[in-house]
């Protein structure tokens, strides 16, 4: 089979601008299947248009309902209340041959497979609450006197169950057997109109909100099921994240109100990666070393054993904006194409390295000199260049602060290397840049004073010049040290008036990096790293 796998949700086709590009959806090759998490409509004659349409176009489609195919709308000629019009719409579905949550699950095999592709629907059930509230009805309570009310409150009916709770409780307990059975040796693919985890509901502009978004129920689903990726929708905010490694992508189109002011987009989004390719029929007589593509093997040298951090050779094909939160979006949403790919997939690397550390994903924002605006209690540095993207975070209580930085292993022009560095290193760099020289020292001793600047201004709030700090670095070692030579505070009883770091030479990469130990640098001093 070839082709892919794709994903929508929310097309709101009673909008006519929804109703355009809904008729518009077509495969990109023959092959593509087509998931639909839910939300194409509240009436049943809109929901057989837009699923017939595109079942006559896309190799198979895959549907999930969501609020809005559920809701009793006083304009839809068909009265079906819960339990009964999900049944119903299941029926047309497979009038089209559209594949239901109640049918047995395909197995994709193409781009990406072989993967079993699970629709759900599993609703929700007040679960996601504000902090502080322990209660269903004290959620709703406060829900109601902000004025935040979701319309299922008044459309979705649970018939014949007592509640929407109880309902979810029910489909939660079926949908938990079906995914038991599949055979243990397979992946999924997870699709859910409404998300599997709370955290992308942390950013919605009305945290009130999130009680209709989802159950806790679900939260350890996409591990216990080996999901290799998660489709979900309802939110309205596309954009893709990550939870245990694992991609959870957010395929809505939305209100026309919604993504009429965002860039063009395609709206079919691409649920999984390309396949690996296949090797050559005749292996090469001196294979690549394993180092070369080995995901975080650069930076993991350079850290000790208390600094997470993850890395990437190369951008993914996705947006940027879908890898971003909207906030994030915004401060490069001017920024040309290359810079706004290089932001999303360092985030993408720090949400890697937190997730590691337990800390839940959030917008990372630029602050004053486009230093990351870190987590509390989270310090950390992110580096990028051409072919590389890395992030390094650890606990506050185990590290008082890092610097990483990545350089292509380059010569400086003379110009600039004039203006980083100080007389007696510029001797000392053109004196090792003789004969055949593996080592670009010159760009090396750049790279190893943007990570000491990295580490010293969010503890000093203070900007250091190139020309404050002499660098040595030792050839034979892979270590380098920094002296400051401006008036330097300490920090939690650590001297910031000398650093030391490490660095490497690999795949055409210079990397360095300066960890400082939380305790007097004492481990900082042990690991090499800093003090």
């Amino acid at each position: 089979m070839h082709g892919r796998l794709l994903a929508v949700s929310d097309l709101h086709v009673a909008y006519q601008e929804n109703r355009d590009v809904t008729a518009g959806l077509r495969p990109t090759a023959p092959g593509d299947w087509l998931i639909v998490a839910g939300d194409v409509g509240e009436r049943v004659a809109d929901v057989e248009w837009a699923l017939g349409l595109l079942a006559e176009r896309f190799e198979k489609v895959v549907w999930v309902p969501g609020n809005h195919e559920l809701w009793t709308h006083p304009d839809d000629p068909v009265t079906l209340r819960g339990e009964e019009r999900y049944r119903h719409l299941v029926g047309i579905c497979r009038d089209l041959g559209v594949v239901t949550p109640e049918d047995p699950y395909p197995v994709w095999r193409g781009e990406g497979g072989p993967v079993t592709v699970a629709p759900l629907f599993v609703l929700y059930d007040y679960s996601f609450r504000m902090p502080g509230v322990t209660t269903k009805e004290e959620s709703l309570r406060l829900a109601h006197e902000s004025g935040v009310v979701c319309t299922d409150e008044y459309f979705l009916h649970p018939d014949p169950h007592d509640s929407r709770d109880a309902w979810c409780r029910e489909r939660v307990a079926l949908t938990e057997r079906r995914l038991a059975a599949v055979p243990p040796e397979q992946q999924t693919v997870l699709i859910n109109h409404w998300p599997l985890v709370r955290q992308p509901t942390d950013i919605l502009r009305y945290p009130e909100f999130a009680q209709w978004c989802g159950t806790t129920l679900t939260a350890d689903w996409h591990r216990r099921f080996r999901a290799a990726a998660v489709v979900y929708g309802h939110l309205h905010i596309p954009r893709v994240t990550w939870y245990d490694g694992v991609k959870f992508t957010e395929v809505s189109l939305g209100y026309p109100r919604e993504w009429k002011p965002r860039p063009p987009r395609e709206p079919l989004r691409t649920v999984l990666p390309p396949a690996p390719a296949a090797p050559a029929a005749t292996p090469p007589a001196r294979p690549e070393p394993a180092a070369a593509a080995a995901p975080a093997v650069l930076l993991r040298e350079l850290l000790p054993a208390d600094v997470a951090a993850a890395d990437a050779f190369s951008d993914p094909p996705e947006p940027p904006a879908e890898r971003l939160y909207p906030e994030e979006a915004q401060a490069v949403a001017r920024a040309v194409p290359h810079r706004q790919a290089e932001f999303a997939t360092v985030r993408q690397c720090a949400r890697r390295a937190l997730g590691t550390l337990g800390v839940e994903p959030a917008p990372l924002l630029p602050g004053r000199r486009g230093a990351p605006q870190w987590p509390a209690g989270v310090v950390g540095s992110m580096t990028h260049c051409a072919g590389y993207r890395a992030a390094a975070v650890a606990r506050r209580g185990d590290v008082l602060g890092i610097g990483i930085d990545a350089e292509p292993n380059e010569p400086l022009t003379d110009d600039l290397l004039a203006a980083i560095a100080l007389p007696d290193e510029q001797e000392r760099v053109r004196a090792r840049m003789h004969g055949g020289v593996k080592v670009c020292w010159d760009r090396l001793l750049f790279s190893a004073k943007e990570s000491v600047f990295k580490v010293w201004y969010p503890l000093t709030a203070r900007e250091l010049g190139f020309d404050e700090a002499r660098v040595e670095l030792d050839p034979d070692t892979g270590t380098f040290t920094a002296r400051v030579l401006v008036p330097a505070p300490t920090v939690d009883g650590t001297s910031l008036s000398r650093l030391t770091g490490r660095w490497l030479c690999r795949n055409g990469l210079l990397v360095t990096a300066v960890v400082l130990g939380a305790a007097a640098g004492r481990r900082g001093r042990r690991d090499g790293d800093g003090g």
